[in-house]
């Protein structure tokens, strides 16, 4: 396969690369990259093989920010908000409404339970 691409590409005159990320997609990683600028923990939800979601991940962890992508509330350590006190949640363009409101409920009961010790 490898030769018949190079042997089509020698024939080129001209090559021309769109970005083809869509502006929803594009504005999606703006807002993760400014929120994880602002927080000291980014949490990213959705699926572990969507390449829309790694690149959020990616884009956050690379801001510096302390960084965890998970597909559930299930996958939430409780120690991750030991000493964080401004956590940001992102989350892939396909991820489920219900999926992102469960893992802000499930942050939000970890958070209470810290308080109270109880963690």
């Amino acid at each position: 396969m490898a030769q018949v691409i190079s042997h089509g590409l020698a024939r080129l005159s001209e090559l021309r690369i769109f970005n083809t990320i869509c502006d929803a997609t594009s504005k999606n990683q703006a807002a993760a990259l400014e929120l994880a600028e602002r927080v000291d923990l980014m949490i990213v939800v959705g699926g572990q093989e969507s390449a829309n979601t790694k690149h959020l991940a990616k884009i956050c962890a690379d801001s510096g920010v302390v960084t965890h992508h998970i597909e559930t509330a299930a996958e939430i350590d409780p120690s991750w908000l030991r000493g964080h006190r401004r956590v940001g949640i992102t989350a892939g363009a396909s991820t489920p409404d219900e999926v992102i409101d469960g893992v802000v409920l499930a942050l939000d009961e970890v958070a209470r339970k810290n308080r109270q010790g109880d963690l």
